[in-house]
């Protein structure tokens, strides 16, 4: 267990700024008009549900990422990994979940992201997507280039910027339907309690939107804390809960409720990222201005998204490989980039889910198998 060791310019805020950045991705808004076409209005109801009931998890993953982190040069890195390999001496599954966990990132997360960045400012702005790709590759290298450190400053001034930015969207939509909330929030409530939704898609797809919008039990959040400069990981955890509610409860809720305020019902699509929901959805609430203030809005999320993807892939490439030179992975970062203009957008979905339901089965696992250490820590404290 480290202690006191000398760490990168960090404190509670740029810890759970970082953290927000991964979370607050394309998940959190054409991911969630995805889960309403899919499942219904009920999956919000069982996002909402789910996030609370899963908090011992990001508890868990606080304690362990304080507790359990190693020092590499000027600051620490901890993580699933880690404790699987030092506490249930399960090396074999520590290996697979960093493979699993690089190939999330690395591959997927940054996929999906880019992929929404593209289709939003191709379609409303009418760009060329190779004009959009070589943007993206110099401003994503431009933010990587000098690894945490840049990367945490950026999602310091970003997240702040972009939660705002959409807190006021969401709070314009819903003064200009306050007649419409009421019915809207019973409507979720019941849809979510019909037998179908007990037992069938909206219950199993609001838990699949609540781990992957707020990547509850994956690991991240066990990564993202071992930065911190501090040992108290109650206090950590007090920050990671806010964030992990505010996710939930505001920013989904925001985009279901600028999505369940249209007749997003009538729109007939095929092979859909939810891109073209929300699309639709502003302008229905924005007018002309309605596409530009959605791309603003994904462009923003999706890139903090892979900026913070790329640091959780480069720790995984460093355990992996014991290579600090991160170079190879900032050219498959870009390679991913330009894929990600020409790929299958319902594919990448289905993708992600499968690799996010993985990783999250072994972490729990684990946590749920190392309790006796945990419990003995909570002994220790007292």
């Amino acid at each position: 267990m480290l202690k006191n060791v000398k760490q990168f310019n960090s404190n509670n805020l740029k810890i759970l700024n970082l953290s927000l950045a991964s979370k607050i991705g394309v998940g959190s808004i054409s991911g969630i008009a995805l889960s309403i076409i899919l499942g219904g209005k009920g999956t919000l109801f069982w996002i909402w549900i789910s996030t609370f009931l899963l908090t011992i998890f990001t508890y868990l993953e606080t304690k362990t990422g304080i507790l359990y982190r190693e020092k590499n040069n000027n600051y620490c890195i901890g993580g699933p990994y880690i404790y699987i390999k030092r506490l249930l001496k399960r090396k074999h599954i520590s290996y697979f979940y960093l493979i699993l966990l690089l190939f999330t990132y690395l591959f997927a997360f940054i996929l999906i992201q880019s992929n929404s960045i593209i289709i939003s400012i191709s379609n409303t702005f009418n760009i060329n997507k190779i004009l959009i790709i070589f943007f993206m590759i110099l401003i994503v290298y431009y933010s990587i280039n000098n690894n945490i450190q840049r990367i945490s400053n950026i999602t310091s001034l970003l997240v702040p910027l972009m939660g705002l930015l959409y807190l006021l969207i969401g709070i314009y939509v819903c003064y200009k339907h306050l007649n419409e909330l009421p019915d809207i929030i019973i409507s979720i409530i019941k849809d979510a309690f019909k037998i179908r939704s007990i037992i069938f898609s909206p219950l199993i797809i609001g838990f699949q939107r609540a781990i992957f919008s707020n990547e509850i039990g994956m690991g991240s959040t066990s990564m993202v804390v071992a930065l911190s400069n501090g040992n108290d990981y109650k206090q950590e955890f007090f920050y990671q809960a806010i964030g992990m509610y505010y996710i939930s409860l505001i920013i989904c809720t925001i985009s279901a409720i600028i999505i369940l305020t249209t007749n997003y019902s009538f729109i007939e699509l095929s092979n859909i990222n939810g891109i073209e929901i929300i699309n639709y959805a502003f302008t229905y609430h924005f007018g002309y201005y309605g596409p530009v203030v959605s791309s603003i809005i994904i462009t923003l999320f999706a890139f903090s998204t892979i900026i913070t993807s790329f640091y959780y892939s480069n720790i995984s490439y460093y355990y992996l490989f014991n290579n600090k030179n991160n170079t190879i992975i900032k050219i498959i970062a870009i390679i991913i980039i330009v894929l990600s203009g020409f790929i299958n957008p319902s594919n990448l979905w289905a993708i992600v889910d499968i690799s996010t339901s993985i990783l999250t089965i072994i972490n729990i696992y684990s946590l749920i198998k190392i309790r006796s250490y945990l419990k003995e820590d909570d002994n220790n404290d007292r």
